[in-house]
C-alpha cells in the first residue's frame, strides 16, 4: 500500500468515524467538529487522488473543502454577531430587565 493509498484510508475512516458520531448523536451535526472532520477526511480523499486521479472524486472532494470552509466561516460570524449583541443588550436576568413582583 503506498502512502497515498494510506492517506485516502485515513480520510475514509474519518468520513465513516464522523457520520456514524452523528448517527449516534456523539457529535453535532452544525457542530465545529463534525464540520471540521469531514473537512480533513475531505484533504485526506484529495491527496490520495494524486496518484489515482479521478475528476468526479476531485470534484466531491473540493466541493466538499469549500462548503466545509465556508460553512465554519458563517458559524464564526454568526457567534461573533451574537457576542456583540448579547454585549450590548443587557443580561435576561439582570436587575434593569427584571419586573417588579406585586403580589
Amino acid at each position: 500500500m503506498s502512502i497515498f493509498q494510506m492517506i485516502g484510508v485515513c480520510g475514509f475512516v474519518l468520513y465513516i468515524a464522523s457520520f456514524a458520531a452523528l448517527q449516534f448523536r456523539i457529535l453535532d451535526g452544525n457542530g465545529f467538529r463534525y464540520v471540521v472532520l469531514n473537512i480533513l477526511a475531505a484533504i485526506f480523499v484529495l491527496i490520495s487522488l494524486v496518484e489515482a486521479f479521478n475528476l468526479a472524486s476531485v470534484l466531491i472532494q473540493v466541493s466538499w473543502i469549500v462548503i466545509g470552509i465556508v460553512g465554519l466561516a458563517w458559524k464564526h460570524k454568526a457567534s461573533a454577531l451574537a457576542g456583540a449583541s448579547r454585549s450590548t443588550q443587557p443580561d435576561k436576568g439582570s436587575p434593569l430587565t427584571k419586573r417588579p413582583s406585586y403580589n
